[in-house]
């Protein structure tokens, strides 16, 4: 004869049908004792001295795999952030031997270092001189650019160029330490602009930026990069501005700066 049902069992069938169908669409509280995430698993398995150690390993793989995964996306999504509000860089220099215009190091600093820093993104440099998985090219130097996002993802890059130790003619015009300087201050530039996809153009017309597509330049932002005297002074100011502040003001730090040379030169 079946024992008869308990009255906890006859409220669990009498509920009405309704109530099942609406379960999933409701979030439910998390039951204590219950792991609510791959880690709070994996450390809840470790403390079970029945679990196989193994288990535990693959368990740990895979959530490295997903954090870096995720770490990934976010890298990605900051690069596409920057890259969508880093604007062409204005060449500020000639190259009296080739008789052709670039755009120095600082310069690019300016115009992209606030854009990536806003996402997250870090960017840093270092040289190489052995690698055995990538060899480096024999008369070449190795200058590498490793960006790093906040989130824990970085990705490495690399530029392999000749010692810059020579002039137009061909004839060694510089000392080895000092052509290494030149050939990765010239690599760090080239990297910059190659990592976050940004040309460089000349200022053929006089606006050193799109003025018609521009900005009003910020007033406060405006007196206090007009004051400088020195190109240092005006790097200082620069790096007080707010990133809002900066992007109106590129066009008027270039031609503060270029004034702060011309006048430089003109005292020399």
């Amino acid at each position: 004869m079946n024992a008869p049902a308990t009255k906890d069992a006859e409220r669990v069938i009498e509920l009405p049908q309704e109530s099942f169908s609406r379960r999933e669409d409701r979030a439910l509280p998390a039951v204590q004792g219950q792991p609510t995430s791959l880690m709070q698993a994996i450390t809840m398995a470790a403390r079970d001295p029945a679990m196989d150690m193994d288990k535990i390993e693959r368990l740990f793989a895979m959530h490295e795999k997903v954090m870096a995964r995720e770490a990934e996306a976010a890298f990605n999504d900051a690069m596409a952030k920057a890259q969508a509000e880093i604007q062409p860089v204005v060449n500020n220099a000639t190259n009296d031997h080739t008789r052709s215009s670039y755009a120095k190091l600082e310069q690019i600093d300016r115009a992209i270092t606030p854009f990536h820093t806003k996402y997250g993104l870090s960017v840093s440099y270092d040289t190489e001189t052995k690698n055995d998985a990538d060899p480096i090219p024999v008369g070449m130097l190795r200058t590498v650019a490793i960006v790093a996002h906040s989130g824990g993802h970085s990705r490495r890059y690399h530029i392999d160029l000749p010692p810059d130790d020579a002039g137009s003619q061909g004839k060694v015009n510089k000392t080895g330490v000092q052509a290494r300087g030149s050939t990765n201050a010239y690599a760090r530039r080239y990297l910059k602009l190659g990592i976050f996809n940004v040309s460089t153009f000349d200022d053929k017309d006089g606006n050193r930026t799109k003025r018609a597509e521009a900005p009003e330049p910020d007033a406060e932002g405006k007196k206090l990069l007009e004051a400088c005297a020195s190109v240092a002074s005006l790097q200082a100011a620069w790096k007080k501005l707010t990133v809002e502040q900066r992007k109106t003001l590129h066009g008027v730090v270039e031609d503060c700066q270029a004034k702060i040379e011309e006048a430089d030169k003109a005292a020399a």
